[in-house]
């Protein structure tokens, strides 16, 4: 799940790095790139839910900094909101 978090949030960062949010919203851009990414490997109610769950606790760019700066592994942030979405899609 490492891994394909982290391809996820590069490629939304790559396509749509130029697009901002600025009222706190992610930009249809950035949306469309988002679930375009997670759905090559994730069910589509999941990403719908991801993204919403990141949506909720971060800024895109703050999405944007984590994936430029960020190292091998995304924070425990992203983590949970993935594990937020998984446990109400499995229950």
């Amino acid at each position: 799940m490492t891994r394909r978090i982290v391809i996820i949030l590069l490629s939304i960062a790559l396509a749509a790095s130029a697009c901002g949010g600025d009222d706190g919203e992610f930009s249809e851009e950035f949306r469309d790139s988002f679930m375009q990414s997670c759905t090559d490997s994730q069910p589509e109610a999941f990403c719908v839910c991801y993204l919403d769950e990141l949506q909720e606790r971060f800024t895109q760019e703050q999405i944007f900094r984590v994936v430029i700066e960020g190292g091998e592994e995304p924070p425990p942030e992203f983590f949970e909101a993935a594990l937020a979405c998984a446990a109400v899609l499995d229950g």
